[in-house]
């Protein structure tokens, strides 16, 4: 009997999650989860982030990492690293993370998060994976915070202005989607979710002169207006009938990722709503 209570003893050590050491070689191979691992990683514990997050024109922690420790998602690199946790996002690619896990490799899949409750979810997944869970709730609370703040902002006017977002390739996000719940805590109403659509789509020009958006902004990732997916937005019609006055000029990187930088997007376009009146 003494012996059995032993064994059982025994087999509870073993698999207690506190017995289980945190991971001191993490690997991450998207933009997204670079931030967040970024924000929750201990001292030395985050060894590699993706390309991505050098470029300044979509990363927040471009000037804060080393070139040598970038990776490009390819199995090989990755494999040299000896990590014994890779994050990567639903999205990464593809080949990498199932040739990864075949070899043996732990990783963990990010889905993108499409509103504030995934974000708290994913800052506390992380964290746990990272066993970094004192930090991971200090940074939820510090983000409910700022949420309980610009909600508090919005005094709640008859008719809220009307924001329209448009992206290179002429593309628009619609009703639930992450940008939709960052214009609404903004104060402003979303156009996409105002038209009716999910997901993401493409809107004509002409379409988005006929809604007529009280305010716009436009978006052209990697910071490059030339190229041909940006045309749409050189056109001189959106020139002409959205003047200066009209126009709302952030930061996107605060747009792009699920991470509690969401908050500094959402406190610039609610201090421009204020600041003009709305």
């Amino acid at each position: 009997m003494i012996g059995r209570v032993i064994s059982l003893l025994g087999l509870l050590f073993v698999w207690s999650p506190d017995a289980i050491a945190a991971p001191s070689r993490v690997v991450s191979m998207n933009l997204c989860t670079d931030h967040l691992a970024y924000r929750l990683a201990g001292p030395g514990q985050l060894i590699s982030v993706s390309y991505l997050s050098g470029d300044p024109s979509s990363s927040l922690i471009a000037d804060e990492i080393p070139e040598e420790k970038f990776n490009h998602g390819l199995a090989e690199e990755i494999l040299r690293l000896k990590p014994d946790l890779v994050v990567a996002g639903t999205y990464s690619t593809r080949t990498t993370v199932q040739l990864l896990r075949r070899l043996g490799v732990r990783v963990e899949e990010f889905e993108p998060a499409r509103n504030f409750d995934d974000i708290v979810e994913n800052i506390r997944r992380m964290g746990q994976l990272l066993a970094q869970e004192e930090a991971a709730s200090a940074l939820i609370h510090e983000f409910e915070e700022k949420l309980k703040i610009a909600a508090l902002r919005n005094e709640t006017p008859d008719r809220q202005p009307l924001l329209g977002i448009y992206s290179m390739n002429s593309y628009v996000a619609g009703a639930a989607s992450l940008e939709s719940k960052m214009t609404e805590a903004a104060g402003f109403r979303h156009m996409g979710s105002e038209l009716g659509m999910t997901g993401s789509g493409r809107l004509s020009l002409e379409s988005l002169i006929l809604t007529n958006p009280n305010y716009l902004m436009t978006w052209h990732r990697r910071g490059d207006i030339s190229t041909r997916s940006n045309e749409m937005l050189r056109h001189p019609a959106l020139t002409n009938w959205f003047a200066e006055d009209r126009r709302l000029y952030l930061d996107e990187r605060n747009w792009i990722c699920g991470t509690p930088n969401v908050m500094d997007g959402i406190m610039a376009l609610q201090a421009e709503r204020i600041r003009r009146g709305q």
